[in-house]
């Protein structure tokens, strides 16, 4: 074989020998081997890969190398350790039970060299096989590995010449890494080189029981790379052959499930003895088509005899968004006790990919006690898990502080601090993130190493949501990126927001911290977020990195992230178990307290292999608290009810419906119209105020200051109950007088009735002898309070530590003038009514709103409870908008006349033995649990049911039944009346024990 030249990369695999091996039994199962997998079961494959193949990576971090680069002293290739070891055995065994063949064979068991008569450098016999690879390993750094290399080769010695002269080489990998690309006999698209795939062939050869693997893991010490190595010795002695086992066809992808990352171009089929000179490949797709392949190798002498063939495109994928089929036949096989003739099928699979969606089921809106919810799971999965999570709108930021742990993941290498305390590029606290390349140089990736960090929040964006941060770049070229990323398919695929990549400013860098915002697009999926340090290859690019300047605050630092204008999911409970099929949403599993006018997330996810998958679907719940109204958003002009859980202990409810107005106001400090405000502010000065180039309109502008030295806090409050929409604004005018600069100017909101109030603004003095050169204008989005009635108010307070400016009577200051809010409405006249106690809806109509229903209007509901002649709290507001093209039918019926959970035709929700299309037929209650019966009569000869129908519905068909036995039943003979508001049934009287029962068709 010659080796395969590609990015620096070198591959060798022995040339030929003989080899005859045969499938053995299967050994109890282990970390490293023993392994056994149905590869025609997808789960079972899939939960392999994240079990076994998975469980090698990050074995860069665990090879313990304690050799020395530049030295041929005996020892100089030093060792590796236990669990490097372990790593490459695991590997090799992964691979060899996707094939097939036994999945038990041992590396660096201390089994010693193959020595044979012919050998041109025989080492001592006591030498084992894992001495002489590591040697090996260490020996072709300095140049390009041989089978047969010379004297003269840098470290050689007669070990290392007989490792390399029965082993498989690789330079530029090393560890599983090389595994890797052994068996795919592909670097970096097709080589001519490999077509033989020997490495792939020794490694498969089915009687072999010992291998060893030689590795150095790289370096680029002093600014010299050193490549990875590994040597894996290949070619058994005879008396660790098994011959024991069965002879099996292996083939190269295997047949059944197989991960397309580990595909190849150079596919291949192998039995131990089958004579391949003949034989012929024919490759179908899934549709049956034939796809042409080319023969490219019918070489013996590399462990088991093979054919190998090269496929097209397509076959030879290695990233598939879904499952591809592929059907092989190989015919015209020869060999005594060889079949002729092998079919099987590949398809190439993403193991981060599952072809089913976990799916959460349940009522939508349980009570505060929560309820038991179904899982429909994820056939294979070892394990099925339920997650709930709290839908949040409560800001947030993200710090790098050791308390609270910071909610990120770093992905991140090198010696460098992560959380870094760096003085200077710390912004807020005692830390911040810092990302910078640990080295220009990774031998295992042959380059520049990114660094990335994600946080761990799911982030739901609003109109007008953002991602917040600040951040300062220490040295740092302009060839060094940092790219602020989303992903909305759980990390899967990332893409950039929109916004300018952040690059290196030079040696020099910032001199202080720069704020950044990038807008997000707004949705109900959840994203991910994470920033990326990269570099971008040019020619003569440079880049500082922590390695070369270990003493300079290299890369950029990140600090303070916040999301404004989003919703985030928290974490709550979880439960998870093999065959999870129901669990439990209450208080205890959600890991705090359920409340009503809460949104929960019910998702599920499958684990296979120890790895979780991606959430399914949500299941958004909102659980119903006491006092808060369940019904339609979008009422009929005649009225619907609404369903609430009432107060314990009270004696009645009071029901408040408020039409809703457009709010088309603006606020001044006019006195005429009257202001809606309440003044909050220092009786040393006048609230309204006239002093020219202040105002904006009409006479007076609203004027807030702090007068004196004492005076902390002056405002005014808009006495207005407004609910904005997601297109909303706040709009108004400010010009600042003489102001200290520890003086803020702040405009707030309160969803509370302020109670409780939230800076939306500020803006800081200009201090003692600078003012605003005129009036200026500022708008406020208030996307994120939505839906939400709120006030608002204006106030000026002093910075702890700062003080007052020297008190103007005519200058000192802030005026605000023309506070206005678009695309709102306003609470408008409201209208109480009784509601009884004991009764479960509360009714919204021409009555309970003091005049009709008016179509396309808005009004807010809210109920609470009285006791004795004491009203408590009102409950939840709910805002409904009545519509001219109301529902009809059972669909009416169900969404006006009894909201809450979904009623099915033909369920029986309060279980008194009445379908709810029989209830919603005669115009029962559905969940008041108790039948009501008919009346009975006997006219000559007949019998009659009859009750009360005060809705004839115009989309049923109402019919009657009788029978003798409760078994057959017959509609012969049978009348139907209706009038008067009654129906009535008669049939013919027949046997003393004649049944009858109603029927009701949905018409």
């Amino acid at each position: 074989m010659f080796p395969l030249r590609s990015r620096g990369f070198w591959l060798l695999s022995l040339l030929p020998a003989t080899c005859s091996a045969w499938l053995p039994g299967i050994a109890a199962p282990s970390p490293t081997r023993g392994f056994v997998v149905n590869t025609a079961d997808r789960g079972e494959v899939v939960s392999f890969y994240h079990a076994v193949y998975m469980a090698s990576e990050g074995y860069q971090d665990r090879i313990d190398w304690t050799g020395v680069y530049n030295s041929t002293a005996a020892g100089a290739e030093g060792t590796v350790s236990a669990e490097f070891v372990a790593d490459v055995e695991r590997r090799l065994n992964y691979y060899r039970a996707m094939c097939g063949v036994a999945a038990d064979v041992s590396v660096n068991s201390g089994a010693v060299v193959r020595i044979d008569s012919g050998d041109t450098h025989k080492p001592e016999a006591t030498t084992t096989k894992a001495e002489a690879a590591q040697r090996a390993a260490l020996m072709f750094q300095k140049g390009a590995p041989s089978h047969n290399p010379a004297e003269s080769t840098f470290a050689w010695t007669i070990a290392a010449w007989n490792a390399c002269h029965n082993g498989n080489l690789a330079r530029g990998f090393f560890g599983p890494g090389a595994m890797d690309v052994y068996f795919k006999e592909d670097v970096d698209g097709v080589s001519g080189w490999n077509v033989n795939v020997g490495h792939r062939r020794w490694l498969l050869c089915q009687s072999s029981t010992d291998f060893a693997t030689g590795d150095t893991p790289g370096s680029f010490a002093g600014g010299t790379p050193q490549p990875p190595t590994n040597v894996m010795y290949v070619v058994p002695r005879n008396e660790e052959l098994d011959f024991s086992r069965p002879r099996v066809f292996a083939a190269y992808p295997p047949a059944g499930y197989f991960p397309a990352g580990l595909n190849s171009p150079l596919w291949s089929l192998s039995f131990p003895g089958g004579d391949f000179s003949a034989a012929t490949v024919t490759l179908r797709d899934a549709a049956q088509e034939v796809v042409p392949v080319s023969i490219v190798s019918r070489q013996v002498g590399y462990g088991n005899n093979s054919l190998v063939w090269q496929v097209p495109e397509g076959a030879s994928d290695t990233s598939v968004e879904e499952d591809q089929i592929w059907n092989v036949t190989v015919s015209n096989i020869q060999g005594a006790g060889v079949p002729s003739e092998y079919s099987y099928q590949v398809r190439l699979i993403d193991p981060l990919r599952l072809n089913e969606e976990p799916v959460v089921s349940g009522d939508s809106s349980p009570t505060e006690a929560g309820g038991v919810y179904e899982v429909a799971g994820v056939s294979g999965a070892d394990e099925m898990e339920a997650g709930m999570f709290l839908r949040r709108s409560s800001p947030w930021t993200e710090g790098a502080e050791p308390s609270p742990v910071p909610q990120v993941v770093a992905n991140t290498g090198g010696s460098y601090e992560f959380l870094a305390s760096t003085p200077g590029y710390v912004h807020s606290g005692e830390r911040s993130f810092r990302l910078t390349f640990p080295t220009v140089y990774d031998p295992l990736i042959g380059g520049v190493p990114e660094q990335s960090f994600e946080l761990l929040r799911e982030i739901i964006p609003g109109e007008g949501g953002s991602l917040d941060f600040v951040y300062r770049r220490g040295p740092m070229t302009s060839a060094s990126k940092l790219v602020v990323e989303s992903s909305v398919d759980n990390g899967r695929s990332w893409v950039a927001l929109d916004g300018d990549e952040i690059e290196g400013a030079g040696a020099g860098g910032d001199s202080t911290f720069k704020a950044a915002s990038f807008p997000l697009t707004a949705g109900n999926s959840p994203l991910r977020v994470r920033f990326r340090y990269y570099y971008l290859a040019t020619p003569g690019a440079r880049i500082y990195s922590d390695e070369d300047y270990p003493s300079h605050a290299t890369g950029i630092y990140i600090d303070a992230i916040s999301a404004s204008g989003c919703d985030w999911l928290e974490p709550g409970g979880s439960i998870r178990d093999a065959g999870l099929e129901s669990f439990t949403f209450d208080s205890s599993t959600a890991g705090e307290e359920i409340a009503g006018g809460q949104e929960w997330w019910l998702r599920a996810r499958a684990v296979f292999g120890g790895h979780a998958f991606p959430f399914g679907p949500p299941l958004v719940v909102k659980p119903v608290g006491v006092l808060q109204l369940i019904g339609t958003a979008e009422p009929p002009v005649s009225g619907a009810n609404y369903a609430f859980i009432p107060e314990p202990g009270s004696d009645r409810h009071e029901f408040e419906v408020m039409r809703m107005e457009a709010a088309a106001w603006q606020e001044g400090a006019e006195v005429l119209p009257s202001v809606t405000i309440t003044d909050l502010s220092d009786a040393s000065y006048a609230l309204g105020d006239a002093l020219p180039g202040y105002v904006k309109s009409g006479l007076l502008a609203f004027r807030l200051g702090l007068s004196n030295a004492a005076d902390n806090e002056d405002a005014f409050v808009i006495e207005r109950a407004v609910i904005p929409s997601a297109a909303s604004t706040l709009s108004f005018w400010a010009r600042r007088g003489k102001m200290s600069k520890t003086n803020l100017l702040h405009a707030e909101i309160s969803a509370d009735d302020g109670a409780h109030w939230t800076s939306l603004w500020s803006i800081e003095g200009k201090g003692n002898l600078s003012t605003d050169s005129d009036i200026l204008p500022y708008e406020i989005p208030l996307a994120a309070w939505a839906d939400q009635t709120v006030k608002f108010r204006f106030a000026i307070r002093k910075a702890e530590g700062g003080s007052n400016t020297t008190w103007n009577t005519t200058k000192s200051g802030v005026w605000i003038d023309d506070i206005a809010v678009s695309s709102a409405v306003e609470a408008g006249a409201a209208n109480v009514t009784a509601v009884d106690a004991g009764a479960r809806y509360a009714r919204l109509d021409g009555s309970s709103a003091g005049q009709a229903l008016a179509p396309g209007t808005m009004y807010r509901l809210r109920l609470r409870a009285v006791s004795g002649a004491i009203p408590g709290e009102w409950g939840p507001d709910l805002f409904v908008t009545t519509t001219a093209v109301p529902l009809t039918g059972f669909a009416a019926w169900q969404a006006y006349d009894h909201p809450g959970s979904p009623l099915g035709f033909e369920e029986d929700a309060d279980g008194d033995g009445f379908a709810n299309g029989i209830e919603y037929a005669f115009s029962l209650d559905p969940r008041d649990g108790r039948g009501v019966p008919d009346d009975l009569a006997f006219p000559p000869g007949r019998m009659e049911i009859s009750r009360e129908l005060p809705v004839l519905r115009a989309d049923v068909i109402h019919g009657a039944e009788w029978s003798d036995d409760l078994d057959s039943w017959s509609g012969a003979g049978v009348e139907i009346v209706i009038a008067a508001g009654r129906i009535t049934a008669s049939a013919p009287k027949g046997t003393p024990a004649r049944f009858m029962r109603w029927t009701v068709t949905a018409n």
